[in-house]
């Protein structure tokens, strides 16, 4: 019979399991992942994943949730940095990026086009709503600051899908150009939907 798991233990391996999972999701697809895969990649037998986890789908979730919640600790301490709105915006901005270029495996497995459905992972769910709340959070106080006039949740889900997306071009070598790079664009930009959110004169 095998021996009971301390709870230190059970993290401990849950852990490992999911860090082998978002490399390979990354580095061989999502579909190619497999609990075989995982535990070939472990010394294990397959059987073996099954104390820890019930199937792929429940690793893949921890996986992401994982990822989600390295994201939220990267923007909550930049939320929390001393500055006005202005200043925490531009450090949660600088936050985001960090995380994505140097933690690229948990970032492209956060935005994966094959996602489970939240309801069926409480921790998955949980992990992004925490996420949703950071990307938004630091744009209410922006907004309750003055100087904008706009939704704070809509606004912030554009930075969040702006950013988003020249990070991906950025990752997959879109942006080739002598006059343009990613520092650039990004600030362009961010200076672009802000002035869009300013207060029009009478």
């Amino acid at each position: 019979m095998p021996q009971a798991l301390s709870e230190d233990r059970l993290a401990e391996t849950r852990e490992k399991i999911v860090r082998v999972a978002e490399r390979q999701a990354v580095a061989q697809g999502l579909e190619n992942v497999s609990t075989h895969s995982i535990a070939r990649e472990l010394g294990w037998s397959a059987t073996a994943l099954y104390r820890y986890f019930p199937n792929k789908e429940a690793i893949l979730a921890a996986a992401r949730a994982r990822a989600l919640n390295r994201l939220s600790e990267a923007l909550e301490a930049a939320i929390g940095g001393p500055g006005d709105g202005w200043e925490i915006s531009r450090a949660v901005g600088d936050a985001y990026v960090a995380f994505a270029f140097e933690n690229p495996d948990a970032y492209r497995l956060i935005y994966a086009l094959n996602q489970p459905d939240p309801d069926e992972y409480p921790e998955f769910s949980a992990a992004l709503a925490r996420a949703r709340g950071n990307m938004t959070l630091y744009v209410e106080r922006m907004v309750a600051q003055g100087g904008l006039e706009t939704d704070a949740s809509v606004l912030g889900h554009l930075f969040w899908a702006g950013l988003h997306g020249l990070i991906t071009l950025e990752m997959t070598g879109k942006i080739r150009s002598e006059t343009l790079n990613f520092t650039s664009l990004r600030h362009e930009m961010m200076r672009a939907l802000v002035r869009g959110t300013r207060p029009r004169p009478d």
